[in-house]
């Protein structure tokens, strides 16, 4: 009798133990939309696009992103964000992210004064697969 009871208590703990373990891989996410925004440094970003941020502003890398199914946990992903001029690599930033229900939104900000004035291209990778790209200028101000 206490053979089964725990043999039945093991099973259940299995089973939970499994289910803790279920999230999304990167190729399951669908990025619903991206932007640049930008935003004077210390105030929340102005969530319209934009094409250039001026260096006294701040850079705003957003990704919307959504799976399915939408009650599926996302799970712990690493997110990065990778900044060019041309081919040159500028800049580099890493965050580990949890996903706790879809959608989601990632982002990253990142003062324009980083940068030099000039056209940058940023891409966004989810566990090393590139999920999401912007273009934009920096531009004096």
């Amino acid at each position: 009798m206490l053979t089964k009871r725990v043999a039945a208590m093991l099973a259940v703990l299995a089973v939970i133990g499994g289910l803790q373990g279920c999230s999304i891989g990167a190729d399951q996410m669908v990025v619903t939309n991206g932007m640049i925004a930008s935003a004077r440094n210390g105030y929340p970003y102005d969530a319209t696009p934009v094409t250039a941020v001026k260096r006294r502003d701040a850079v705003v890398v957003v990704t919307n992103i959504k799976w399915e199914p939408a009650d599926t946990e996302g799970g712990r992903h690493a997110v990065e964000w990778t900044w060019y001029s041309g081919d040159k690599l500028v800049a580099q930033r890493k965050r580990n992210v949890k996903l706790d229900k879809s959608p989601a939104q990632l982002f990253w900000r990142i003062p324009g004064a980083d940068f030099e004035l000039g056209h940058y291209r940023v891409t966004v990778a989810v566990d090393g697969k590139v999920i999401d790209t912007h273009e934009y200028d920096i531009v004096q101000g």
